[in-house]
Order: structure tokens, then sequence, then C-alpha cells
């Protein structure tokens, strides 16, 4: 199978990173426009453009145009294959990268941008204008989107969510010492800022817990091996990769729920532990700790379950069953 991909240049995007993978590890022939994203060889656009010609698909991906180059767009117009061309989508904010407010909210764990903010109280404000890609809805035959609300797929766009790229199996087998493991970029979206303020009172209180930004990655993807809780909580959109990160290290991944479209979702208190307040994380997170075992347990199931559902690989076979379900 030969892939025409339009990729990012460089610039990492979660998604296209996590499906170029799994289609270099189905022995996909991938034709990528740039470098970076998993990307093994990237082409001249006079190739892309050849190539493109006798593809099975075009996909183009997502790009964020804050300091980068756009995403080779025009390339789809000289191929002119929208019959066979997807678009996927995986912004978080809006379609183009760039959130919908100016105002800036200051915590002790940093600055937010206002709707950063305001999503913590109503996560409907993670879905910015414009949210979907015009020209690619009108163009693509098919629009894959990482965050996929329900009157999203009631327009036929396909969620997608973001999986593991295979850098995130740590492989590591170390013993729990840790018990709350809380890393994230930066600490006020989602209930990130009120998490790491729990997690100090946690401290006060004789557990053993680690509050970490900026780690080396694998030193990070020990941290998180070596613990019985770590958690997500989500960023910049209603989704976050840390759950990936946490379930491929075989720690009980508590995971802020989610309203988009979520496939081959995890079941909570099985694979993850979900959560959708503050309330909810407290008690559930005092009550895991009570019983060090079952978050092993869980840990063990969720790494076992992401293995198989959510590598990069596992979504590109979901990106041909959507294609072939939507033909």
């Amino acid at each position: 199978m030969k892939i025409v991909a339009i990729t990012p240049d460089g610039k990492m995007d979660a998604v296209c990173s996590v499906i170029i993978e799994g289609m270099n590890d189905a022995g996909v022939n991938v034709i990528a426009s740039d470098p970076g994203n998993s990307v093994i060889r990237h082409y001249s656009e006079q190739e892309v453009v050849q190539h493109g010609k006798d593809a099975d698909y075009i996909f183009a991906f997502f790009g964020k145009v804050r300091g980068n180059r756009p995403p080779k767009y025009n390339l789809l117009s000289a191929i002119n294959r929208p019959d066979v061309t997807a678009y996927i989508d995986g912004s978080e904010w809006t379609a183009t990268g760039y959130p919908d407010g100016d105002k800036m909210i200051t915590s002790p764990w940093g600055v937010a941008n206002s709707q950063v903010y305001e999503a913590k109280f109503d996560s409907r404000r993670c879905k910015g204008t414009p949210w979907i890609h015009d020209q690619m809805y009108a163009y693509c035959r098919w629009y894959f989107k990482r965050e996929c609300y329900p009157e999203d797929e009631a327009m036929g766009l396909i969620p997608l969510n973001v999986g593991c790229q295979n850098k995130f199996f740590g492989g590591y087998d170390l013993e729990k010492d840790i018990d709350v493991f809380c890393s994230f970029g930066h600490f006020n979206n989602g209930y990130r800022y009120e998490i790491a303020r729990l997690c100090e009172r946690l401290k006060t209180e004789g557990y053993k817990v680690l509050i970490a930004k900026g780690l080396e990655y694998q030193e990070y993807l020990q941290s998180i091996n070596r613990s019985y809780v770590s958690v997500s909580s989500w960023g910049a959109g209603n989704s976050c990769m840390r759950l990936y990160e946490n379930m491929a290290n075989a720690s009980c991944c508590f995971a802020q729920r989610t309203e988009i479209a979520f496939i081959d979702k995890p079941d909570d208190g099985i694979h993850y532990v979900e959560y959708s307040s503050m309330k909810e994380f407290e008690t559930k997170i005092r009550d895991y700790l009570q019983d060090k075992e079952r978050c092993i347990d869980i840990g063990k199931r969720g790494l076992s379950f992401v293995s198989n559902k959510h590598t990069g690989k596992a979504r590109f076979n979901y990106i041909l069953e959507q294609i072939l379900k939507n033909t």
C-alpha cells in the first residue's frame, strides 16, 4: 500500500506522529512531504505530486501554524484526487491551533489563556472557533478529528483519539516506591492546578508524591512505572497524551472524564480510573491508595489494553476500517 502524507514541517503533532508510526509498522510505503512526526523519509513537492497520482490514499495532516510553516496543502490541488483524500485533524482548540481568547490568567503554577481557565468549569470551552477546517471539510472525502463531539459526528466527522507512540512503552518493571506521580507541561488546564495542590497536601499526610515538570523522557517514563497512581488531566483540549503514557507504563492512571468520542474506551476501575470533579478525584485517590494491589492490577491491565487497542498500528487499522465503512 502506498499513501501520500501531507505532514507538518518538523513541528511535532501528537496524532500525526502516532499515525505515521503506525503506517511504518504496518509496512506502508509512506510518501511524506516533510520531516519529523515519525517520518522516515520525506520527498520533494514534485515527487509527492507524482506519487499522489497512483497512491492508494492521500492523508493530509493538521499542523499548528504558530511560528511554523503551514503544511503543504497546495499539493492537494496539484494531485487532485479528493475521492481518496482524508484530512486528519489533530487540533485541540481550533482548526488553526489558536485559542479564541486573549485574557491571561496567572496562578502559582504558571499562566493560562482565559479559554483554558474557563474550560475547567465548562469543558465545551475547549471547543474554540473555528472548530473545523472548512476547506478540508468541503474537499476531503473523510474527515478524522482528534476531539469529536456528538454534533461533529452528526456532520460526518470521524473520531480519532491520540493513541500510543512506540516510545511511550518504556518496558520497565521497577519497584513501586512512589504513591502518586503528577507531571504536566503546564499546570493551569483542566483540573491540573487543583490536582497539584491536592498532591502537595497528600505529601504532608505522609504519602510519597512526586510533582515534576521537564524530566528527561526516560526518567519520566521510569517515574510513571515506579508509581502506584499517575495522573492525567487534559490540557489545551478535551484529551491528553499523558493518559496513554501513564497506561503504557503499568501505572494506575487517573484520567479526567471526557465528553468527546473515545474509540476503544478503557473501562473505569478496570483499565484506569475516571474522575469528573476534584471531589470525585480526591475521594477515589484516597480510596485507591489504601489498596496498592488494586492499583498494581489496574496498571497491568491498562498496559495490556493500550498495547492491543491504542498503538499507532491499531490507529492506522482503525482509519482503514472507517474509510471502508464510509465509502
